[in-house]
């Protein structure tokens, strides 16, 4: 059964972990997976109290920025291959049908992208309380913050870095759909999404991985003072 879908020595390392025990480091660990479905105002984006769960689990929150349509931009995004897939015979959002695909953007515009993000405003297919994507950790992933009438809406976002013009990138997306998929003949088919892009903006490291580059840079200035 096909799916289609549509539109991340070992001296060195015992001081250095001590270093990091010492600072109280070790402790905040990176952010975990973490599935959301599309509960936003009108449909758009997740809802506050995800959002708020979201960071809360270690993601980062891009705020005050500008988000543009795909179209502006020349963007390209074929049908993405499915790599794998998990059907449910009674889907919910509690229990969802889950699949991965591999997404490839093309800049096809005249200009190159500089630290640029894909957004995802809503579900295109379906309804978007059943649709959602479970964010990856790693710092590939953040939600958008963008005011519009006096509300705020939350997207997710991936990050696809600096994409010079007829570039290709490629990235994994993990999907979550809480009700039955829809045929085309004998192909089930997942949602698609209506996108946008931002640019601009570099993933801040996560906590555990921050924690990491600071006692790394503390070690290094040690062994240069002698005192290790």
């Amino acid at each position: 059964m096909k799916l289609r879908v549509w539109i991340g020595s070992a001296v060195v390392a015992f001081l250095l972990a001590a270093g990091l025990l010492a600072a109280g480091l070790l402790a905040a660990g990176p952010a975990a997976a973490f599935p959301v479905v599309f509960g936003g105002s009108g449909g758009y984006g997740l809802s506050s109290s995800t959002a708020s769960a979201v960071t809360g689990a270690g993601f980062q929150l891009i705020d005050d920025t500008l988000v543009f349509p795909m179209n502006d931009f020349g963007i390209v995004i074929p049908a993405p291959n499915v790599l794998s897939h998990h059907i449910q015979s009674n889907p919910s959002v509690s229990n969802p049908t889950t699949a991965q695909s591999r997404w490839s953007v093309t800049n096809g515009g005249e200009g190159g992208l500089n630290d640029a993000w894909l957004v995802f405003f809503r579900p295109t297919t379906y309804s978007p309380t059943q649709v959602g994507i479970d964010l990856q950790a790693g710092g590939q992933w953040a939600l958008v913050e963008v005011a519009a009438g006096g509300t705020s809406y939350f997207y997710p976002a991936v990050f696809l870095g600096d994409v010079g013009s007829d570039a290709t990138v490629t990235f994994l997306m993990n999907h979550i759909v809480g009700t039955t998929l829809t045929q085309q003949g004998s192909t089930l088919v997942l949602p698609k999404y209506q996108v946008g892009i931002l640019q601009g903006v570099v993933p801040v490291p996560e906590a555990g991985t921050l924690g990491l580059l600071l006692a790394g840079v503390s070690f290094t200035a040690a062994l240069r003072r002698g005192k290790v």
